[in-house]
């Protein structure tokens, strides 16, 4: 069911990584093909791992629905509309265990010869062996993982979270840091499994080939040479990219000094694999003094 000309291509990373900015700009290519919906969430829900996802989707078609009148006009249209789409989306899982085909479905719509299918969910990170190894079947599977700054992703993914919760409070600095405490004092920094890239390397070495896998660092993604060098990897034409035009901007809030020793503490194992793993690739920000205060996006 896979184009035999085409090679298949996911996208992971951390929340906060840069993966909307990459989506944006490999859509400027003719070559690469994505589906409606930039991040699929297939492999991580029929896995077991994204329960919450699925429940997340169903009920939002539950409450389309339930909007429906029962009268002609234009009135429901909307939400014919928006269920269509949710329910095509559904249906992604409505496959037998091992079976792809609905996904590959709905991915491969309005697909056109294009030598490159995507799909951008950064989630994917979460997944082992087995599943990156199922993964890697589909069409000749390449993966690239977008790595970023422990302290720096955390912090941008707190002040999203506030945002989202807060739609922005006037304390939006005295809020974030409340959040990133409660986070330091639970102990649950060293267990967010999407932060956890040593663990996500370990898993996607074990199943997939190196020449298949292209590790970027969000620091230095916005660039030039590094879109040169996707497009290398994915053996597709240059892209020309705006390097300054960036997604989803988080807003500025500085994190104390204390809080980052804190977090540093806490990711210090993530900071030591990725310096042995990588070593001088790792960009300077990695490194940056622990007194240093981030107000990045």
């Amino acid at each position: 069911m896979f184009p035999e000309n085409a090679r298949m291509v996911f996208c992971i990373g951390a929340q906060k990584a840069g993966t909307t900015w990459l989506y944006d700009a490999l859509r400027k290519s003719p070559q690469v093909h994505f589906s409606r919906n930039k991040e699929l969430h297939y492999f991580d829900v029929v896995s077991g791992r994204a329960q919450q996802v699925l429940d997340l989707r169903v009920r939002a078609a539950q409450n389309l629905s339930k909007r429906l009148v029962a009268e002609t006009g234009p009135r429901n249209r909307a939400n014919v509309e928006l269920l269509q789409d949710l329910t095509s989306l559904l249906s992604i899982y409505t496959g037998d265990t091992g079976d792809h085909g609905p996904y590959l479905a709905y991915l491969l719509e309005s697909y056109q010869n294009q030598k490159v299918i995507c799909d951008i969910t950064p989630a994917y990170a979460i997944l082992d062996r087995a599943t990156f190894g199922e993964m890697g079947r589909i069409g000749s599977a390449k993966f690239m993982f977008i790595l970023r700054d422990p302290i720096d992703r955390m912090w941008s993914q707190i002040r999203m979270a506030v945002k989202m919760a807060n739609t922005l409070p006037e304390n939006f600095q005295e809020v974030c840091e409340t959040r990133a405490r409660q986070l330091i004092d639970s102990n649950r920094l060293a267990k967010i499994e999407r932060a956890d890239y040593q663990r996500t390397i370990t898993e996607l070495e074990a199943a997939i080939p190196a020449d298949q896998i292209q590790y970027l660092f969000y620091e230095t993604l916005f660039q030039t040479d590094t879109m040169a060098n996707i497009c290398r990897f994915l053996d597709i034409p240059p892209i020309t990219i705006e390097p300054e035009t960036l997604s989803n901007l988080g807003i500025t809030a500085v994190l104390p000094d204390d809080l980052r020793r804190a977090f540093h503490e806490a990711f210090a194992h993530q900071y030591d694999f990725i310096g042995d793993r990588f070593g001088a690739n790792v960009p300077a920000r990695w490194a940056g003094p622990i007194t240093t205060d981030i107000s990045v996006t």
